[in-house]
């Protein structure tokens, strides 16, 4: 089963092609399939103006937007990487994670980008999941050629994430051992705890001491304490196994908490189902101030447009279509979004025979409330 979803015309302007969402770990995913004019677009960064340029460094942190990963930012015939690095000008190394590249392959991503395009590093899972930190031979080889990795790559941050069951103590205790043993040169640590962060004081300073930057999704709190130099939050939202859109509040709270932070550079590294849309729409708020369509109509037509790609689910439930593509946003008018969950509740039975049959209905009953479609 296949979705796919096309950037209306302001999120074009912002990310000059168009792409599908992020296809893991959704199955339904898929690219556009048609062909594309490409041209040139870095992003420039993201400085809000103030009335005292001189205050300027003092008060507004360079906001860079990009996501987990171009594997799936996919225009046919056309090498996604370079496709990527012309939308964003920063992207997250996921597929470190799982397996660590042949060198010759990391140098030629680093060859295909322009020569201001940031990479950050995911350490591999040997190290965080495996090892859980410690300083074995075994952990010491892995984030040796992590780091080798950042070091083709020129990049400034690698991102350590650690398992759910991996307490914040334990971290902070192995964490020291594994520094002592580890020369970083001029590679950052940035950390993502899922067990969560603590309030409590001296753990806090411990992680400040070994100069590791907190990792937070500002979609949803603010880090723990700000670095001198950079943030990173990873924008992952609040649905379940990265199903989740970010909302235009979300988006809002987001570029809140990221000005408000103290650091000189906040990377928003953007991830899930529909993380090249929400970060094409981040682009979009930074530079104009404005909040872009996620389709190309309105009300039900806009329903219409998102659901599309599922024609061949039906027959299907009215609880299978929340469930499945409740997480959608859909476009009330150009100001006003809402998931498409919000209309798709008020159908009034259990199950339907087609799209057309649920989009029938739905119009019906704004046609007799007097509402736009």
């Amino acid at each position: 089963m296949l979705l796919e979803l096309t950037l209306p015309r302001l999120v074009e302007d912002a990310l000059p092609v168009r792409v599908a969402p992020a296809a893991r770990p959704n199955p339904y995913l898929s690219h556009v399939r048609r062909e594309y004019e490409i041209q040139p677009n870095l992003s420039t960064p993201h400085r809000p103006s103030i009335k005292y340029p001189w205050l300027q460094s003092l008060a507004v942190p360079e906001l860079v937007v990009g996501c987990g990963g171009w594997q799936y930012f996919r225009v046919p015939g056309a090498d996604s990487l370079k496709i990527y690095s012309r939308a964003f000008r920063f992207v997250e190394v996921n597929s470190t994670f799982y397996s660590l590249p042949d060198l010759a392959i990391v140098r030629s991503w680093r060859r295909r980008v322009p020569e201001g395009f940031e990479f950050s590093v995911k350490a591999n899972r040997v190290i965080t999941h495996v090892e859980k930190l410690s300083p074995s031979r075994r952990t010491l080889e892995y984030l040796e050629r992590c780091l080798e990795i950042c070091g083709i790559l020129r990049s400034k941050v690698l991102v350590l994430e650690t398992p759910r069951s991996m307490r914040l103590q334990l971290i902070l205790e192995n964490l020291e051992k594994l520094l002592n043993a580890v020369d970083l040169e001029a590679v950052r640590i940035a950390l993502e705890p899922r067990c969560g962060w603590s309030s409590d004081p001296k753990t806090l300073k411990g992680f400040r001491d070994l100069g590791i930057i907190p990792v937070a999704d500002y979609s949803r709190e603010d880090p723990p304490y700000d670095d001198e130099e950079i943030a990173y939050s990873r924008l992952f939202g609040k649905g379940e196994h990265n199903v989740y859109q970010l909302t235009d509040e979300d988006l809002k709270e987001v570029r809140r908490r990221a000005e408000n932070r103290r650091s000189k550079k906040v990377y928003l590294s953007f991830h899930g189902i529909a993380m090249y849309l929400d970060a094409a729409r981040m682009e979009r708020f930074l530079k104009t101030g404005e909040l872009p369509p996620v389709t190309r109509s309105y009300g039900i037509d806009s329903l219409a447009e998102v659901l599309e790609p599922a024609k061949h689910e039906f027959p299907t439930s009215k609880q299978e279509l929340v469930r499945r593509h409740g997480w959608k946003l859909v476009d009330i008018d150009p100001k006003t979004r809402v998931p498409a969950s919000v209309i798709l509740k008020q159908l009034r039975r259990s199950r339907y025979k087609s799209l057309e049959e649920v989009i029938r209905e739905l119009r019906a009953r704004f046609e007799k409330t007097g509402a736009k479609s």
